[in-house]
């Protein structure tokens, strides 16, 4: 095993690891999870690593953000925010358009380019509902998710948009739950 293999696994571990104090704070009733982010993210994270796998690449990252995104969907329909708005249907119809874009063009990388931006605009209530009220996310989980997309981005072994894409955004991302969480409410409080 090379080290890149190494990292990837790694990163697909911690990736893992960073969802028991997130299930942890959910089933305490600490985390409220966005339904429609997380429904969202199972199913692009299911485009993204099928994408990966037609381009003879995969990350342990993805592997585990497919298995953690759809165990979390079930938990946020139990103990989530309650309720579907426009923004969450509009989210939804992209996602499964992604998917439809991607059979009927055959390729991959678009199915891979319009998952990830799904994954994006998926973010959204996620990112209104941290802005609002951080102590509904878990803090450390989004800090392991952070080192999991670190260490994923480190195991990239080839640069091409299958192997390169999918870290990055999954990186960019966790860093800005990880500003949202530990840095915006620290400048809100100085105001």
């Amino acid at each position: 095993m090379d080290i890149k293999s190494f990292f990837s696994i790694l990163s697909g571990i911690v990736f893992l690891y960073a969802f028991y104090p997130y299930w942890k704070a959910i089933l305490r009733g600490e985390t409220k999870p966005q339904k429609v982010t997380w429904l969202v993210w199972a199913i692009s994270d299911g485009v993204i690593l099928a994408g990966m796998l037609a381009n003879s690449t995969i990350n342990g990252l993805l592997v585990g953000a497919v298995i953690s995104a759809t165990i979390t969907f079930i938990l946020a329909l139990k103990f989530g925010k309650s309720g579907w708005n426009r923004q969450d249907k509009v989210c939804l119809t992209l996602s499964i358009l992604a998917i439809l874009l991607w059979v009927f063009s055959g390729e991959s990388n678009i199915g891979i380019a319009l998952s990830l931006l799904v994954i994006v605009i998926g973010m959204w209530p996620t990112w209104v509902s941290t802005l609002e009220n951080p102590t509904h996310e878990s803090k450390k989980g989004w800090a392991i998710f952070l080192i999991s997309s670190f260490l994923a981005m480190v195991a990239i072994t080839n640069q091409t948009f299958a192997d390169v894409a999918p870290p990055s955004i999954f990186f960019t991302l966790d860093l800005s739950m990880v500003y949202l969480l530990f840095i915006h409410p620290v400048f809100k409080k100085s105001r």
